[in-house]
């Protein structure tokens, strides 16, 4: 019997619901004439560019002249066609998120101090920006649309812009949230509308030109409002046409929304938000950080938790927000324990997804062909786990007719692996990669002991990996992990199993 595996992570916070994780697999929609709906992959493995600069990687941007531009501590550099480094100059904090935009002349940065900073795109020089309107005081967010460079007030309802097509102001030239007195919290663009995410409700602008009764170009759009405001300013992103980002609003925080076509909609799953809540009792959830990227087609939303430790991905392409979840995590080799994502930032430059370090000053691409991340000189592995549904039927004990569990003890003979095998390199010990079985018998709470077999000695593409005589159990979970570092691609597996009569 095929033991399917249908959508990503989800642990419910009753385990008698589902105890299913999927940590460094996506999972991917197979076409109708496959056998099983969907198979597993590996995330992507970290390769490092380059390092630069005293670090933490704060900031990675794509300038519209398409070189990129990065904050590394305290240090800003250009990154060249072929991703050589040029400095041009440092500015007055160390840590922390920045944001940057350019409108196709100049580039404007934003820390979240009191001083924003510019440079011309080709220039390497660096320079504090200056207003004599004294409107501008610094900001945490920073956009461009129809050649104005926008920038949030932090701590009030504001915002305001540059003139056109330059980096100077004019005192008039700034309005604020009117629908909702809370504060705007972050400023985003998409598809030429700005979105003013608050604490608890939000609005969409857009440009209307001057009129006759103000210069400033921006009103609010009518008949669009968003009953939601955002939690973690720095959560904000977009894909096409979906902005999605961490949600807070007067019933409480910690779903994730997207709004798409003047639709916001809730798209995280009971058991995410299940672990949301957790951390945001315990560490808090306002440093949340995503990013929105591409891989082989999937338009992926990562979130990841700094102070929680944790890093969720949403694939849109999955379109059932019930399973298109999963987690990504970098395993630390010095003790195995498994943390968050390294990205801190991202933008694609120079035809890669780029990331650069939360800890170091390094920026990796993400690499489809690579299994293991790179960090610090050292091949970090991928461990992959992805556990399995509760089992709903069976074969009835003495017959070959198919039966409902409905509670009795299941006798298990035989579990096989339906993964990709004899695409691992041999282990240091020159033994073929490993992959782990492990179950509970007490319906996910704990697990047992690691059981190991071969997924096959390079070239072996048609090893199963099987488990035997494994006893009896009730409401059995199985979950399978390995660290191979090549691929393993996961489709399911099979059991053998018999409904006894209790």
């Amino acid at each position: 019997m095929r033991l399917p595996l249908i959508g990503g992570s989800y642990s419910s916070r009753s385990i008698i619901a589902s105890a299913q994780k999927c940590i460094n697999y996506y999972s991917e929609n197979n076409p109708k004439s496959a056998i099983i709906p969907l198979t597993h992959y590996q995330r992507p493995g970290l390769t490092p560019l380059f390092s630069h600069g005293p670090g933490p990687m704060r900031g990675l941007f794509r300038a519209s002249d398409t070189v990129g531009y990065a904050v590394s501590g305290n240090q800003v550099f250009k990154i060249m066609p072929d991703n050589s480094q040029v400095d041009i100059g440092t500015i007055g904090t160390s840590t922390g998120p920045v944001a940057m935009a350019d409108n196709g002349v100049d580039l404007m940065l934003v820390d979240g101090s009191t001083t924003g900073y510019r440079t011309a795109l080709g220039s390497t020089t660096l320079a504090t920006i200056t207003d004599s309107t004294d409107l501008f005081h610094g900001a945490t967010h920073v956009a461009y649309v129809d050649t104005y460079l926008l920038w949030n007030l932090p701590n009030s309802v504001y915002f305001g812009s540059t003139l056109s097509n330059e980096i100077n102001f004019d005192g008039l030239f700034y309005s604020g949230k009117v629908a909702y007195p809370d504060d705007l919290r972050a400023l985003y663009v998409n598809r030429r509308e700005i979105f003013l995410l608050g604490d608890v409700k939000s609005e969409v602008w857009y440009n209307v030109g001057p009129t006759a009764t103000s210069a400033f170009p921006f009103q609010i759009l009518p008949g669009t409002y968003i009953e939601h405001g955002i939690a973690a300013p720095y959560s904000v992103s977009s894909h096409d046409i979906n902005v999605y980002w961490l949600g807070r609003d007067l019933q409480g925080e910690g779903v994730v929304f997207t709004f798409r076509g003047y639709l916001t909609q809730r798209i995280s799953n009971h058991a995410l938000e299940d672990a949301i809540r957790k951390m945001q009792r315990t560490v808090g959830i306002t440093d949340a950080l995503g990013f929105a990227y591409t891989v082989d087609g999937h338009p992926f939303y990562m979130l990841t938790f700094p102070a929680g430790n944790q890093t969720w991905v949403y694939d849109e392409s999955i379109q059932d927000h019930t399973a298109s979840w999963h987690q990504e995590a970098w395993t630390d080799p010095a003790n195995g324990s498994i943390n968050r994502h390294r990205a801190s930032c991202m933008a694609f430059i120079n035809g890669v997804n780029c990331v650069g370090d939360w800890q170091n000053n390094t920026v990796y691409y993400m690499n489809l062909e690579q299994y293991h991340d790179t960090v610090n000189g050292v091949n970090c592995p991928i461990t992959c786990v992805r556990s399995f549904p509760h089992i709903g039927q069976a074969r009835q004990a003495g017959t070959a007719n198919m039966a409902m569990v409905d509670g009795r003890r299941l006798q298990f003979s035989a579990f096989r692996a339906d993964i990709e095998s004899g695409m691992g390199p041999l282990q240091t010990n020159g033994q073929p990669a490993q992959i782990i079985l492990r179950w509970s018998d007490d319906r996910g709470r704990t697990f047992g002991t690691d059981v190991l077999q071969s997924n096959g000695a390079p070239g072996e593409y048609l090893t199963q990996p099987q488990w035997l005589g494994m006893g009896v159990a009730r409401d059995r979970i199985f979950e399978v992990q390995h660290a191979i570092d090549g691929p393993a691609a996961l489709n399911g597996a099979w059991i053998d199993a018999e409904v006894l009569g209790t």
